[in-house]
């Protein structure tokens, strides 16, 4: 059967299950009885149409060309006109049950049109004009809304939407729309989002994004403000009525942000790793129109809320908003003035996150649901008020990522590795940027320090340990951030780099240096400290799909700074909170064998040439393993020696994840540093 035959076929299924119901203005308000039928009828389209996706499946794959982005050419005009005509008629006829007060009615129609963009893709038969219908009466419905509210607000009630691109079916089709029709809409490209994801073709990821782009382009956000206010000027409003456990209930204003900003994080998060035909990611329109959208979005999200919204759903769209924030800041070359920006809007909406001390979270096992990202009890009522450090790990690495960004920018002119470009800082607005990200840091810094520290204080630097010792302990809590931040802090502390913050921030008086608070040697030093000199800890966060390219990003950075700083890594120092902390596993002696594990520290081979010993220290036979005050950089090297044996032997059988050359190297020449230290003996070279 040919592509037109099957969207003939889709066509006369809706038509002849759901006409009855689908006249406008028809299904606004329903009774009981007629929405049962509705949901009936719905329901056997569905499955008709999974039916045929099946046997399209079972039979269909060597006769029909495989989907692309392009239309089928071959057809014949007429036959083209009637197959657009036919699409234009499905969508709109299942709109229309997207614009009904059920919600389960809704709910139905979703899952239909998803159906049908999965069907019209695998028959290759116009998806991509099925897609472009979609984002029409998205861009129709908001649009609508948008210019109906702001109509109203001036007095000019004949103030009707209207628009050019946009025929009089969906004018007409969308007649009663309002935020929960926008909400299903947006729902549906969600659900077709992450199909792409799933198993994209670059074609058909160009046309969707193309498409969305457009629509969001052509919505009149400068309404935006004006609906704002008109819409916080109501009195009564139903957001006050609130209840998570009755989704039905949420105010459909809420309902469509929340959609619409899953979709904003999916689409920005596909660009990652999508190539599509233009130079590099940050030159892509959509992410340019979505930058442009996320000053509205945040006021929009936030601005009057907390009295009127459930405290979750305000953490929900905090969450959702810093997200988006995030990835496009790791996508998109900002320039100085979005980074200015954002941190105005991190100072206006996320300053408790910012505040909040780094050292006074609660176990994230104590105050979360399992599974969720928030640190949140709903059986609690009390506990829906709690702080989310899973929010406040967010909102400091974009505070520090637009901080880190002004001062040593990204993108073409900027080079992490060289931090000689700062030289070349000669216009008023790079000295201003780096000015302010620099003060911007400063402050935040300040903040959570004790207010009698200086430079002279005789317990200086056990403060700054402190300092950052409670900063890794938030972010070890949540792997996906804990080595981007590293990375982050590490990028940004060269000496050079240090001295210039220092230079542009000698006119402050602030007691402090960001030399020593941010000092890499020392960092990686409390990074060891902080997963106990773990190695195994250390392999797990190597293997993994989620962590390991960071991880290893990290390891061999840190592993280079430290072979050129030795004297330094040498003499790390631990105080107070830091010392005698236990191993958080006990490890076993097995035997006394060149092989066997003794004191915890296994002896280490390499191509049979030489063996390097770590002294002994004592094992508590009532606690377990623990750290006796033994030298720090002992245990770094117990740590890091150990995995490189681990990686290596991997390696060797072909078990590791991907080519640990360059790790392994950079390991040997730390491991050379070692040998030269007292303390290691049995060294032999054959």
């Amino acid at each position: 059967m040919s592509p037109e035959s099957e969207l003939s076929w889709l066509c006369h299924l809706v038509d002849e299950s759901l006409r009855p119901y689908t006249e406008p203005h028809t299904v606004v308000s329903i009774s009981k009885e007629k929405e049962n039928q509705i949901l009936l009828n719905s329901s056997q389209v569905v499955t008709k149409i999974q039916m045929r996706i099946r046997e399209f499946d079972s039979h269909g794959k060597d006769t029909v060309a495989k989907p692309t982005a392009k239309k089928d050419v071959s057809c014949g005009s007429n036959q083209h006109t009637c197959g657009h005509q036919c699409l234009h008629k499905i969508v709109a006829e299942m709109m229309i049950l997207i614009t009904a007060k059920s919600e389960f009615v809704r709910h139905v129609a979703v899952n239909a049109l998803v159906l049908m963009s999965q069907f019209l893709s695998t028959t290759g038969n116009n998806w991509d004009g099925f897609i472009h219908v979609l984002c029409c009466y998205l861009e129709t419905a908001i649009s609508r809304i948008l210019s109906c509210s702001a109509a109203h607000s001036s007095g000019d009630l004949n103030g009707d939407f209207d628009s050019s691109d946009i025929d009089f079916l969906m004018q007409d089709v969308l007649k009663n729309c309002d935020w929960s029709t926008a909400a299903g809409i947006t729902q549906v490209l969600c659900v077709i989002c992450k199909g792409l994801k799933d198993d994209y073709d670059d074609k058909l990821v160009k046309v969707y994004y193309d498409s969305v782009n457009s629509c969001l382009l052509k919505v009149p956000w400068d309404l935006l403000e004006e609906y704002q206010s008109c819409d916080t000027g109501k009195e009564g409003s139903s957001m006050s009525l609130l209840h998570l456990n009755n989704l039905c209930a949420m105010e459909p204003k809420i309902k469509f942000l929340g959609t619409f900003l899953r979709l904003l994080c999916s689409l920005v998060d596909h660009t990652d790793f999508l190539e599509t035909g233009y130079d590099s990611a940050h030159k892509h329109p959509l992410l340019v129109t979505v930058i442009d959208l996320v000053p509205g979005l945040v006021k929009w999200c936030l601005s009057n809320q907390e009295d009127s919204v459930e405290t979750c759903i305000i953490y929900y769209l905090k969450h959702k908003l810093l997200i988006l924030m995030i990835r496009l800041s790791s996508l998109a070359c900002l320039d100085c003035s979005i980074r200015h920006h954002w941190l105005e809007l991190l100072h206006n909406y996320f300053e408790e996150l910012l505040q909040q001390p780094l050292n006074h979270f609660q176990s994230d096992q104590d105050d979360c649901l399992e599974g969720s990202p928030f640190l949140l009890s709903l059986s609690d009522g009390k506990a829906c008020g709690m702080h989310s450090s899973h929010l406040q790990r967010q909102a400091v690495f974009l505070f520090l990522d637009c901080s880190f960004s002004l001062i040593c920018p990204r993108g073409e002119k900027a080079d992490h590795s060289n931090c000689s470009t700062f030289s070349s800082f000669t216009t008023k607005l790079d000295h201003f940027c780096t000015e302010k990200g620099s003060l911007e840091l400063y402050k935040w810094i300040q903040g959570h320090l004790p207010t009698e520290i200086s430079i002279d204080h005789e317990k200086y630097l056990e403060i700054s340990m402190n300092f950052m010792s409670s900063f890794l302990q938030l972010y070890l809590r949540e792997d996906d951030l804990l080595f981007e931040v590293l990375l982050q802090l590490l990028s940004v502390t060269s000496s050079l780099h240090l001295q210039f913050v220092r230079k542009e921030t000698a006119d402050q008086d602030f007691p402090f240096d960001l030399s020593d608070i941010f000092n890499p040697v020392h960092l990686f030093h409390l990074f060891l400290s902080e997963i106990h000199y773990d190695h195994q800890v250390l392999l797990d966060y190597l293997i993994s799909k989620d962590t390991g390219i960071s991880c290893a990003k990290y390891l061999l950075r840190c592993l280079h700074l430290i072979c050129n700083s030795w004297k330094l890594f040498l003499k790390f120092p631990l105080f107070g909170e830091l010392l005698n902390q236990p191993s958080c596993k006990r490890r076993k002696v097995s035997g006394n064998g060149p092989e066997s594990l003794a004191d915890g520290m296994p002896c280490v081979k390499h191509n049979g040439s030489k063996t390097l010993h770590i002294k002994d220290y004592r094992e508590d036979n009532e606690y377990g393993f623990k750290h006796y005050n033994k030298n720090p950089f002992k245990k770094a090297a117990e740590c890091l020696l150990s995995l490189k044996k681990s990686v290596d032997n991997l390696h060797q059988k072909n078990l590791f994840p991907y080519n640990p050359r360059v790790l392994l190297k950079r390991l040997r020449r730390f491991e050379e540093f070692c040998c030269q230290e007292k303390g290691f003996r049995g060294q032999e070279i054959e």
